[in-house]
């Protein structure tokens, strides 16, 4: 396999591997692997039937394909080399959170499973990333989110958040906002009519947009 082409596939059974981690989702649509590594469903379709010709998805034409467990194992391995080289590049390196996505994003695909290990070995075995998203053990043959939006969190109880998605400038703003896993937070109000929300967060009241309230999840 060339490097071009080990590159793609890493990429494409990472992204499937992180979106079939959604409860009850089974299987991912053309579509939506087209989007979300912004390439043309042509290119998508093209690259899935590659994929299940070696082996690593089952494939079935309008309805999407699913993880094989030669797919899954593999692309656990690529999940883990990045979420543990994004850790260390913060870490260590004191790397801003989006400067190591990138630099994790492209070191991925070049280390070696012995260096990922010493790397792990030397962050002693973190189980999450600084977002909150879980790194996957050696060899784990498997990987679901078990946490929730904190959309549809009930009023009124203090939550913990998990983790958080969103682009660099999301982040950010979650960091200034100290809404950031580990930290306590209570859904005063949702107002779904002018995109609002109430939370409490170290005892601060805070008023955030709903788009930004997607981003964030609490603890089942």
């Amino acid at each position: 396999m060339s490097i071009l082409s080990t590159y793609t596939t890493e990429n494409y059974l990472k992204a499937i591997v992180k979106i079939l981690a959604t409860p009850n989702k089974e299987r991912i649509t053309t579509g939506e692997l087209a989007k979300l590594l912004q390439v043309t469903s042509g290119t998508a379709t093209t690259m899935i039937k590659k994929l299940e010709r070696e082996g690593y998805v089952k494939y079935t034409s309008y309805q999407g394909c699913s993880l094989t467990q030669k797919g899954s194992e593999y692309g656990l391995r690529v999940l883990r080399r990045h979420r543990l080289l994004e850790t260390f590049l913060i870490d260590v390196l004191n790397l801003s959170w989006d400067e190591a996505h990138e630099e994790a994003e492209k070191l991925e695909h070049s280390i070696s499973d012995n260096l990922t290990e010493k790397i792990a070995i030397y962050l002693k075995h973190p189980t999450k990333n600084y977002s909150g998203n879980i790194i996957p053990a050696k060899e784990q043959l498997s990987y679901q989110i078990n946490d929730s939006p904190l959309r549809e969190a009930p009023l009124n109880e203090k939550l913990t958040i998990s983790r958080i998605e969103g682009n660099s400038e999301m982040a950010s703003y979650f960091k200034e906002e100290q809404l950031l896993p580990g930290n306590e937070v209570t859904l005063l109000e949702l107002n779904i009519e002018i995109g609002l929300a109430k939370l409490k967060v170290k005892n601060k009241v805070k008023t955030i947009s709903l788009l930004a309230l997607n981003n964030l999840f609490y603890e089942n």
